[in-house]
């Protein structure tokens, strides 16, 4: 999980040696090194396939088995395939990749083969603070590389299992309950049906666990297995029947990967239970660890895995220490222990979790489960019987998910957190952790002495400017910026920073002084749903405690620039739009206005030209000293057209004109701006080369230091007096953020991975 890089292959045989000699002395070290060797072996095994030529650099002929089908929006899908064949070379391992299935045509459905031509890229992610890691997530689910399909050769659909046939048969029986989402989810672990307003609010009423299915949903139908086997007498029955019966309810949900550490976990006690041995739950849940990473050691990398470990930790923490096994006790302590780990894991917290799973866990153990377990289990034999359950089910599910979102929406439990929130509310949790511990009482004396730092604790708190006006959804009067005042508080001036965002193949910069914030292009919002603003730029304002802009500038209408505008203006308060707005001031040369200490120059475009890209707003922000300046997507006919105004472009910090393309940055354009630093806001392996090969030349022979979202991840430079200075100089992280050491190697990388 943390370590740098992957350590070269032929590191095993010291690491073996080494544990041999601690065998006898120091056992414990001596499987901590065969657990090291393991997983060291496991991965260069699975990754070894990335080092065909040229795998990244061109289409490949892919053929394999898929595994498993996510449904999206807009006829966009995607599909997890175990790779048999590449370019007609049979793989050992089969490799799993994720591949974007795009177009009106059914996607193919699980065990059918394909064979079709892709482009593949190594597991990337987007590497902002509050951003979801999908490189640690794809490789969590043993995913090795990621791509789209441009072209099927081929397509052979599969015999439909008894399980296909059963979920779909499930599924139309319930077509026209309007709980059939809810069903589904339940019943054979099909969420796909789940729209973002259902999972905001079972993020926020922290109920999302109870409808994956799980430890909590497999271990109460063992219990009920359990529970009608002992009426009979006979140990040996009871035990056949639970551990039927959560077998059958595993296998209908597809055997997820929580179900199966679920199921695991169950089939150990049950064959302790009927070998009439006793071990403690301690003793259970590391066995089940290490099975489980033992046979996949990249679940270490696998939040749900610890998820789930830690659950299970937890309860048995909570009956220990609180003592009796009543369910408000279990709940209230697995919701304290786990608290820590949700502000970490998920950057905030809901209020309404408890009492609501104190009155939801009964509800889905005693009655709903039960019944929908019943329901399965006439589907065949009673038809019209499990049609009749089903539409009681339906009946009790549509008024209680209704009453669940009303909950939410009126009383919004879930609550972000801010980075030195999350901080604080750790640093209490450290309290009564140093009180059970006697040796780490000192830990107290600590926590308060950080709790004293943070700032405001010892000082009056100032209210930041426009924290109290109203969002303004009038159009605004056009008039020159110049009169339009900033009110600048009097205080000592908070330090300005420029953060320039990851966010794939499109342009987001965050300009901030303190909890001031102007934000310049919001990036990309895709088809399938996912967008830039609740993946990247939300996030980073919680995290950085800001729930307003000042300024919103769009600098023009393409949709990777100005894709979120509506949406985060319907999100946040924001005081002024400026650029492409229906409402807003359309920017011309020559506009300034103060902002703080810093000064709002437009330098472009003189008058429309018609030509989207060479109209874009071009930004200039300075503070007399250091300067930034934003270019949008102009290219060389506008940089000319620029230089001609005669205004000064000087700035030590520039953002390439249209991504590095080399239709932009030209030389004598460069000349002028002679900046320090330049970023190009190009995606990871974008199809377009951005950057150009020709702009970087002309930067470097400027001598001009260039980093690269796409490589470098969010890009982090403060005002340092008379210079820029860069935080976080290299891609962080450990080694699975830079598997792209493949390709930037061409695939032959001195050390591997390294």
């Amino acid at each position: 999980m943390i370590w740098p890089w992957l350590p070269a292959w032929d590191w095993w045989l010291p690491l073996v040696c080494l544990g041999c000699l601690c065998w006898r002395p120091r056992p414990m070290m001596a499987c901590l090194l065969f657990g090291l060797v393991w997983a060291l072996c496991y991965s260069h095994w699975q990754l070894g396939w990335l080092q065909a030529p040229d795998l990244f650099q061109r289409s490949q002929l892919v053929a394999g088995t898929v595994e498993r089908v996510q449904h999206r929006e807009m006829g966009a899908s995607r599909l997890i395939v175990s790779l048999k064949s590449l370019n007609g070379q049979v793989l050992s391992p089969h490799p799993r990749v994720l591949l974007s299935w795009y177009g009106q045509d059914d996607a193919p459905a699980v065990g059918d083969n394909i064979q079709s031509i892709s482009r593949l890229q190594p597991p990337h992610s987007l590497l902002n603070p509050g951003s979801f890691n999908s490189a640690r997530w794809l490789l969590g689910q043993g995913i090795t590389a990621r791509g789209y399909l441009t072209g099927t050769l081929g397509h052979q659909a599969a015999d439909a299992s008894h399980r296909t046939r059963l979920a779909r048969h499930i599924d139309a029986m319930t077509a026209d309950l309007p709980a059939r989402r809810w069903l589904l989810a339940l019943s054979v672990g099909d969420r796909s049906g789940l729209q973002q307003a259902d999972w905001v609010m079972l993020r926020g009423l922290g109920v999302s666990h109870l409808f994956a299915i799980s430890g909590l949903h497999i271990g109460l139908v063992a219990g009920l297995g359990l529970l009608a086997g002992r009426l009979s007498g006979s140990r040996l029955l009871a035990v056949m029947l639970a551990g039927g019966l959560a077998l059958g309810y595993a296998w209908l949900a597809g055997f997820s990967l929580p179900t199966q550490r679920a199921l695991l976990m169950l089939l150990l006690w049950l064959g302790l239970f009927c070998w009439a041995r006793f071990w403690s739950g301690r003793r259970l849940l590391l066995l089940t660890m290490t099975l489980l990473l033992a046979v996949m050691p990249w679940l270490a990398l696998d939040l749900g895995f610890w998820l789930s470990v830690l659950a299970v930790a937890a309860l048995l923490a909570s009956a220990g220490w609180l003592g009796g096994h009543g369910l408000w006790r279990l709940q209230l302590g697995l919701s304290l222990l786990l608290l820590p780990l949700i502000i970490l894991l998920f950057g905030g917290i809901s209020w309404l979790s408890l009492p609501v799973n104190l009155l939801l866990i009964p509800l889905f153990s005693l009655l709903l489960i039960p019944l929908l377990l019943l329901a399965c289990l006439l589907l065949l034999p009673a038809p019209g019987l499990a049609m009749a359950v089903l539409v009681l089910l339906n009946g009790l599910f549509e008024p209680l998910m209704a009453g669940l979102h009303w909950l939410n929406d009126s009383l919004s439990p879930w609550q972000a957190l801010s980075g030195r929130a999350q901080g604080l509310w750790l640093l209490l949790f450290m309290q009564p952790l140093a009180l059970l511990l006697p040796r780490a009482r000192w830990l107290l004396a600590l926590a308060m002495y950080l709790l004293l730092l943070q700032p405001g604790v010892l000082k009056p708190v100032v209210h930041e400017p426009f924290a109290h006006e109203p969002l303004v959804h009038k159009p605004i009067v056009h008039k020159p910026i110049a009169h339009e005042p900033f009110v600048h508080e009097p205080g000592p001036e908070p330090r300005w920073e420029v953060r320039i965002l990851d966010v794939g193949q499109g342009l987001s910069v965050l300009v901030t002084q303190g909890r001031r914030a102007l934000l310049y292009d919001t990036g990309d919002r895709f088809d399938s749903g996912f967008n830039m603003a609740d993946g990247v730029i939300l996030p980073l304002l919680t995290r950085l405690g800001i729930d307003e802009l000042d300024y919103l500038v769009i600098s023009h209408d393409d949709r990777d620039h100005s894709g979120n505008r509506e949406y985060l203006a319907a999100t946040l308060p924001i005081r002024f739009r400026r650029g492409v707005w229906p409402d807003g001031l359309h920017c011309r040369a020559g506009q300034t206005e103060a902002w703080g200490p810093l000064t709002l120059r437009m330098l472009w475009p003189v008058t429309p030209s018609g030509h989207r890209n060479n109209d874009s707003c071009v930004l200039h922000i300075g503070d007399g000293t250091l300067s930034l300046l934003l270019t949008g997507d102009i290219e060389a006919e506008a940089e000319r057209g620029l230089l001609a105004t005669g205004q000064p472009v000087a700035a030590q910090l520039l953002l390439s004109p249209h991504h590095g393309s080399r239709s932009s940055s030209s030389e004598a354009f460069n000349r002028a701006v002679a900046p320090d630093w330049v970023v190009h806001t190009a995606g990871f392996a974008n199809r377009w080369g951005f950057p150009s090969a020709e702009v970087v030349a002309r930067f470097n022979r400027q001598g001009v230091t260039q980093l690269i979202t796409g490589e470098h991840g969010m890009v982090h430079l403060v005002a340092d007096g008379h210079r820029w200075r860069l935080l976080q100089p290299r891609r962080p992280g450990p080694w699975y953020q830079r598997l792209n050491a493949w390709l930037t190697t061409g695939g032959r990388p001195p050390k591997p991975l390294e």
